[in-house]
């Protein structure tokens, strides 16, 4: 079911003199993971609970939330389109994601650690889980190869972030990412020093795109801002990334009571270089929305796909004020420089919201509390923003609201929210699939304890997993259900999984939770006469058409077996990394490039970003076939240049037979195998001197830019 509604936008900016500052930890350490023994069991104790609100003020906007009557019945989605405002309205969806999973399987079971605080990282071969407090690796079939407790994972840490002693030590609210741009899983905790309250962010970077590429830990004393010490305390950190930064946000705390959210950022070109010993950051603190009031929860995003046409990183926040109706998003620019600044918009017009209510479950009078009116998820794609958040309406008093924000414009083009129910913890990405359209996806997978057909159930994930039983185990007289689902879009084969936490049959005990994972594919509509839905590349070819990279050989055909030229690989690349809309030298690097060609402006923004010197020092060769060594080139300098250059870091042993540590390409196709981007023209060989076919390239670009 769908309602269309008008809402009005209303932008306004600001430039901030917040305080900042600079920083410095010597504290970093490498780490293997597969050289980790796991200890027998978890540590079982319940993470240190602290609200943003006063208590009696906490408590009585949530009881009044459960006072107001649940709209039980048919669910559905209730969307907002406002680029269709005046016109006939459209529901704002396509399917991008495949109806139903094709891979289901058990997660990290309760290791009795409260709330759960579910997430998943997936790169090109592993997959990432984590819960409070342990971390594991599973094969993308679902089987686990290994986990160990967050303690063991930052046991190198320990002489920094807890000198007397791991029995004082405390490790809670994991989140884990794949940066798909560079190809690095991140691992952010915190810590407590039970002695002396001292709290460390606990940040952990793979060397290369596997989790056995070996890590290093980094602890960042989180009481300082910048290197000025203070007595406040971090919780609910998060993590977020874009082209050339890595940015940390903290709720500090004073005891119980919330003072104000830091931003802490870090610059990849020091983060990820293993040879790094000393890592800086800029701390920014105290940031206040347009009412003056403190943000709360900042959210950075992740930057996803389309990169080259956003120099610049996202925070957003929801306020906690009652019946608010905008959000604030923060613009970092100059995020590696010297001097980073922040800009402050204000976005408003929104459904006004409130902190959800807590939670009914079946047979049982005790509700789950599942936390504030925070931005729980922020992608970027292609200067759009998508936002997924916690949510309490007078009608949906607990509830999963949708935003799609034009960065660009400073406007909201589209808000949804699930209705009919109960639904929390949204587990939610964006798929390449998508296209650069005002919609959604399809599968907006979330908490919840609404059945099918719209009755009162236990605790489950909507369309993975059904709760088995009531869940009542309370922390201070409250049941804590999590503080997030995990969701990551798969860098290789660009569909949707997700991870989440479920309540299981409890036995003697007051409650258990497990965790779930599913993958659910991408589909995409056909697009040309001669790209059949059998075809191994069609869904790489159908999103390369969806984003405009190609429009086919003609008018009804993309000639998939048909050669690349280096003319129109250029086109490819440059498409994929900017769209139509870049900048570029108007005077001709090539002779045999003049203005005139139709491929001009893109083979010299490829030189101008020095992806290519040409084919000689004057000259392009605009006709001639790429081969697929030279296409390796391509793509990784496009990929990676801007911030590692031709030096970065590739698996040291051969993959391919037929490519000896001695190729001229032998780095870049070494990080195409890495990336996952290839894997090779036969298992054990990567065929270097032949053509690259269009349907190669196809899956070549979307790997290595969209995905």
């Amino acid at each position: 079911m769908i309602r269309i509604a008008v809402f009005v936008t209303v932008l306004s900016q600001a430039a901030l003199a917040q305080p900042s500052a600079w920083g410095q930890s010597k504290a970093g350490a490498a780490l293997d993971p597969l050289q980790i023994i796991p200890a027998a069991g978890n540590p079982k104790e319940e993470k240190p609970e602290r609200t943003v609100l006063p208590r009696e003020e906490w408590e009585r906007r949530t009881r009044q939330g459960v006072e107001r009557p649940q709209p039980w019945g048919p669910s559905g989605v209730e969307v907002v389109d406002l680029l269709t405002i005046g016109r006939s309205p459209s529901p704002g969806f396509r399917q991008p994601l495949a109806l139903s999973p094709t891979l289901n399987f058990e997660g990290l079971e309760d290791t009795f650690s409260s709330p759960a605080d579910t997430d998943i990282a997936a790169g090109p071969e592993d997959l990432v889980l984590v819960v409070n407090s342990t971390i594991a690796r599973y094969s993308k079939q679902g089987q686990r190869t290994q986990a160990v407790s967050l303690l063991q994972w930052f046991s190198n840490l320990l002489p920094t972030i807890c000198p007397s002693g791991a029995e004082q030590c405390r490790i809670f609210e994991p989140s884990v990412r794949y940066d798909s741009l560079q190809g690095r899983f991140l691992l952010l905790a915190y810590s407590q020093n039970r002695a002396n309250n001292r709290t460390h962010f606990l940040l952990s970077v793979s060397h290369g795109a596997t989790y056995a590429s070996g890590w290093r830990n980094w602890a960042l004393e989180a009481n300082l801002n910048g290197g000025t010490p203070t007595s406040y305390e971090v919780a609910n950190p998060q993590l977020g990334y874009d082209n050339t930064a890595v940015y940390l946000t903290g709720n500090m705390f004073s005891g119980e009571t919330f003072v104000y959210s830091k931003v802490r950022i870090l610059k990849k070109t020091e983060l990820y270089r293993s040879s790094t010993a000393n890592l800086t950051y800029r701390d920014f603190w105290d940031l206040r929305n347009a009412d003056d009031t403190v943000a709360v929860s900042l959210r950075p995003a992740i930057l996803r796909g389309r990169s080259g046409n956003i120099d610049y990183g996202v925070l957003v926040n929801a306020p906690i004020s009652p019946n608010a109706d905008y959000l604030t998003v923060w613009r970092v620019e100059n995020a590696a420089s010297d001097n980073p600044t922040i800009r402050r918009s204000t976005v408003s017009g929104l459904w006004p919201f409130d902190i959800p209510a807590a939670i009914p479950q079946a047979s049982t009078n005790v509700r789950l509390d599942t936390g504030n009116s925070f931005v729980q998820k922020a992608i970027v794609r292609d200067g759009i923003l998508f936002t997924a958040r916690n949510t309490g309406y007078a009608a949906d008093p607990t509830t999963v609201t949708y935003d799609r924000l034009d960065l660009a414009a400073g406007r909201f083009t589209l808000q949804a929210r699930l209705f009919g129910g109960v639904f929390f913890h949204p587990a939610y990405d964006v798929p390449a699939s998508l296209g650069a359209s005002n919609a959604l996806p399809n599968k907006l997978i979330a908490g919840t304890t609404t059945d099918t057909s719209g009755g009162l159930t236990y605790a489950g994930i909507t369309d993975v997993k059904a709760g088995e039983d009531r869940y009542e185990r309370l922390t201070n007289n409250r049941a804590r259900w999590g503080s997030s689902f995990g969701a990551a879009i798969d860098p290789v084969q660009g569909g949707l999984w997700v991870y989440g936490q479920y309540a299981k049959p409890r036995g003697t005990s007051s409650g258990v939770w497990g965790s779930w994972v599913s993958y659910f594919p991408w589909t995409t509509p056909p697009q040309f006469a001669d790209v059949p839905t059998n075809n191994l590349f069609s869904d790489f070819i159908h999103v390369m058409r969806l984003w405009s990279i190609t429009t086919g050989c003609d008018a009804l055909n993309f000639c998939p077996s048909g050669n690349v030229t280096r003319g129109q690989m250029a086109v490819f690349v440059i498409r994929a990394l900017f769209g139509e809309n870049f900048s570029f030298p108007g005077q001709p690097y090539f002779n045999d490039v003049p203005v005139t060609h139709p491929f001009f402006k893109y083979i010299q923004k490829m030189r101008e970003l020095n992806i290519t010197s040409g084919c000689t020092p004057t000259t392009y060769c605009p006709d001639t076939n790429v081969t697929r060594g030279q296409m390796a080139v391509f793509l990784i300098r496009g990929k990676l240049r801007s911030l590692l250059g031709d030096s970065f870091e590739y698996p040291s042993t051969p993959y391919f037979s037929d490519v000896p540590s001695t190729h001229p390409f032998y780095n870049f196709i070494q990080k195409m195998r890495e990336l996952g981007i290839t894997s090779g023209c036969t298992p054990t060989s990567y065929c270097p001197d032949a053509a690259v076919t269009r349907e190669q390239m196809a899956a070549f670009i979307v790997r290595a830019f969209l995905n």
